[in-house]
């Protein structure tokens, strides 16, 4: 090889070795293989469960870790309060020590995860309702295939509307308005575009479903959900004046990441960064989650390698709200607990 040659390779070796260094989870192959559930807490299982039925559709499912079942099988029923469960091992798992709880699987049409519903009793909670610029608060994003309907039935059940104006608005992702759930929970909904219409490959009047996280820092954020977890970004952007009235503000900037959950439990997590006009009436509050919050966001993600993983969560420096940053050992795999620096709850999931 001609010594010009020589440099020029050796320079791209250089090159290929510090973008891998620096982004390490993309150095090798990424943990995450896709997402089991979409979870909130929640401060009644009953009337939430019926708030997502009777606007979106959504219905009861069986959960991902119940094993096969015959096609016949029925869905979990949602247990009665006082049938709420208490299992030490979950204790750890969740930091929840002395409480009861109890699940409900939710599937919402055309929507590759599931969602979820968790109640804890016998164990404090905060029921501080999130704003959409408060780092830690989450947006469920339902695209429909008639915002008219769909909002027809908001205004007749009373939600809460954030968007300024109060109703839907014209916006680069589509006319859409922005709620609160019965717990006060943000749930943004969109008026599917043809295309998406029709590529609906199931009835129900959902065609997508995404997330969006609130965060302080864009750029840290990025660090665990990129650098750590091997998330791709496929998109960022800064907002439009609508979009930030979409979302309750009259003022301010909004950037905004899109993330690609990947594998056959696919998604799509959007990750916002406001920044507020000063001497506004708006203030960021960031959130400290506890998992039996209402309102509290959770992840439960597949991942693989998960020793490697809680090695490089360490080493990074990030916490864990299982206790002592185990995971618990169940028949299907093992669970634990992470900590994003916004406060959003992340369990790494490892089957066996």
């Amino acid at each position: 090889m001609r010594p010009g040659l020589l440099s020029t390779a050796a320079c791209v070796c250089a090159a290929v070795w510090l973008a891998a260094a620096s982004h390490p989870a993309r150095a090798q192959s990424a943990p995450v293989r896709g997402l089991y559930n979409w979870i909130h807490s929640t401060g009644d299982a009953e009337r939430s469960f019926a708030f997502y039925r009777d606007l979106f559709g959504l219905e009861l499912s069986r959960s991902p870790f119940a094993g096969p079942a015959p096609a016949s099988a029925p869905p979990e029923r949602i247990r009665p309060a006082a049938e709420a469960g208490s299992d030490p091992l979950v204790w750890d798992l969740t930091n929840t020590h002395g409480s009861r709880f109890r699940t409900v699987f939710m599937h919402a049409p055309n929507t590759p995860f599931g969602l979820e519903l968790s109640e804890f009793f016998d164990v404090p909670r905060g029921e501080r309702p999130a704003n959409p610029w408060d780092p830690g608060a989450p947006t469920l994003v339902f695209t429909v295939r008639d915002l008219g309907a769909v909002a027809s039935k908001l205004k007749t059940r009373g939600a809460p509307v954030i968007t300024l104006g109060g109703d839907a608005i014209e916006s680069p992702r589509g006319r859409a308005i922005l709620v609160r759930d019965p717990d006060g929970c943000l749930v943004e909904v969109r008026q599917g575009t043809p295309a998406a219409i029709a590529a609906a490959k199931a009835p129900g009047e959902v065609v997508e479903t995404s997330i969006v996280i609130s965060v302080a820092r864009l750029s840290r954020a990025l660090e665990f959900y990129r650098d750590l977890l091997g998330l791709s970004v496929r998109e960022t952007r800064t907002a439009e004046a609508s979009e930030l009235r979409l979302n309750g503000l009259a003022a301010g900037r909004l950037t905004q990441a899109a993330l690609s959950i990947p594998g056959p439990r696919a998604a799509t997590v959007v990750l916002s960064e406001f920044t507020l006009p000063p001497g506004g009436a708006q203030a960021a509050m960031p959130f400290a989650w506890r998992l039996q919050d209402v309102g509290s966001p959770q992840f439960q993600l597949e991942v693989a390698g998960l020793d490697a993983l809680l090695a490089r969560t360490t080493q990074a420096g990030y916490r864990f709200l299982s206790v002592g940053g185990k995971p618990i050992q169940r028949p299907f795999g093992r669970f634990v607990f992470a900590i994003d620096p916004d406060g959003v709850l992340v369990e790494f999931v490892e089957p066996r």
